[in-house]
């Protein structure tokens, strides 16, 4: 007798489930999208990241809404949580994103001491004045630490790290040609002009300090493409046109951002433009160390002289800003730099060694500093017109809010990230991005010297964006 062919249904070969076909479709389809979704996601969070920071003051200089506080509450650090919730998500349909979350999680040192600061930061409320500051302070840095592990994981992935830079570099050809235009009076109704005490994208320093940021990854972009470009084979080069203009683009993007630095005579931005533009050739030099040869000293030289001539040349040009660098070289300690620091540092010292070890509570500097103004000097710039609400040096705060011990593990975690891009500097597979992010980490430390990035919403934010280009490498 013949025997009836098998139905699905049959114990030898199982059917599914419809419940199970409809989820296979589901997740199918999620893997599908993954890619686009955060490659358009990443892209336009990085490239609306300083567009909150626009202040707006009308032709007659009369305020008609300004910005420069909102960013961190209406968009920066949302949209951080919200892509991090979205990162979670997808782990339930990624497996591979899974175990290297597993692993970056079990295994990274920058995170478990990124973890450990946060833990002292949570501790110093204990003896703050202002806990309300305080705990909107830990928000602000668990959203980032959020965005910090999704980003790190997810730039394994070349496409979602060229995706952050290409919007990180983006947005300069909004900023950039706007600010040169109201150099030359042409005033815009939503602005301030770049004459006066501010620029661009709110007040003068934030301004800079954007600018400086990103000019490397602007740089790296251009000679990317034009690396693709050179690389190419002959006959594909008529369908790869593209490249040599994408090079072009970021290169004039670079020379506009480096112009709009000197137009802001913010000094902090152009200390840290000069000093990593003189370590960037020696960085360079001391990574090729092992295959010296006459290409790479001549490249070496180039770029030096290069770099000098553009500096220089941008002096020359903009003489409001070469008579301010002047006077604070010959009069050190009165309007140089040092400027009124001098009294916020010598205060803040005073506070640090009362607090050591806990410190007066995350936020609270600028409640307890009415208390030392006169600990170490009398700071005139503390009176009933002015009042400081920063230390003017991220290092010193973070001692003086959090204790020595935050400021130890603060240093481990920032010099980790020189330990990695030196290590990954010296062979050739770690890609070009070292040298830039080498810049950007230079420039970062040179401006929190002096100045309180990590205060701030955009630069807080581009701190957390640089621990993750610094962590994702191998």
């Amino acid at each position: 007798m013949d025997q009836e062919p098998e139905t699905p249904g049959s114990p030898e070969e199982p059917a599914k489930s419809p419940a199970k076909s409809n989820n296979s479709q589901i997740i199918n389809h999620l893997r599908r999208y993954d890619e686009g979704l955060f490659t358009g996601l990443i892209f336009c969070f990085f490239f609306l990241a300083p567009f909150p920071f626009v202040t707006g003051f009308t032709s007659q200089g009369r305020i008609m809404y300004s910005l420069y506080d909102l960013p961190k509450f209406i968009f920066l650090y949302p949209a951080a949580l919200f892509i991090a919730f979205l990162f979670v998500f997808s782990l339930a349909y990624h497996p591979e994103r899974w175990q290297r979350t597993k692993s970056f999680l079990r295994q990274n040192t920058g995170l478990k001491l990124l973890l450990l600061l946060f833990g002292l930061q949570a501790l110093s409320l204990t003896g703050g004045l202002v806990k309300q500051n305080g705990f909107l302070q830990l928000f602000i840095y668990f959203a980032f630490i959020q965005l910090f592990i999704a980003l790190a994981i997810l730039f394994q992935q070349r496409r979602f790290l060229h995706a952050s830079l290409l919007g990180t570099c983006l947005s300069l050809l909004i900023f950039c040609p706007l600010g040169i235009l109201q150099f030359f009076d042409f005033q815009l109704p939503f602005l301030l002009p770049i004459k006066g005490p501010a620029s661009t994208m709110g007040y003068r320093n934030p301004a800079a300090h954007y600018l400086v940021l990103n000019l490397p990854l602007a740089a790296y972009l251009g000679y990317h493409y034009w690396q693709q470009w050179q690389t190419q084979k002959r006959e594909e080069l008529k369908r790869r046109f593209g490249q040599p203009a994408k090079s072009l683009l970021f290169a004039a993007l670079f020379l506009m951002a480096l112009i709009h630095v000197f137009m802001t005579t913010t000094r902090t931005a152009i200390l840290a433009l000069i000093i990593y533009a003189i370590l960037f050739p020696l960085y360079y030099l001391v990574g090729k160390r092992r295959s010296l040869s006459i290409k790479t000293w001549g490249m070496t030289i180039a770029m030096t002289m290069l770099i000098a001539l553009l500096i220089i040349g941008s002096l020359a040009v903009f003489p409001k800003t070469r008579a301010r660098i002047m006077r604070s070289v010959n009069r050190v300690g009165s309007t140089s730099i040092l400027e009124a620091r001098q009294y916020h540092w010598g205060n803040t010292l005073k506070m640090i060694e009362d607090h050591p070890l806990l410190g007066v509570g995350l936020g609270n500097w600028q409640f307890s500093y009415p208390l030392y103004m006169k600990s170490y000097r009398k700071d005139s710039c503390f009176n009933f017109n002015v009042q400081v609400t920063r230390a003017h040096n991220d290092y010193l705060q973070l001692a003086a809010e959090c204790g020595i011990g935050a400021l130890v593990i603060f240093l481990l975690l920032w010099g980790r990230q020189f330990f990695r891009v030196w290590k990954n500097g010296h062979h050739d597979d770690a890609g070009n991005l070292n040298y830039p992010l080498f810049c950007s980490l230079i420039a970062f430390s040179i401006i929190m010297m002096f100045s309180f990035p990590l205060q701030m919403g955009y630069s807080r934010m581009f701190f957390f964006y640089l621990l993750a280009l610094g962590e994702y490498q191998k």
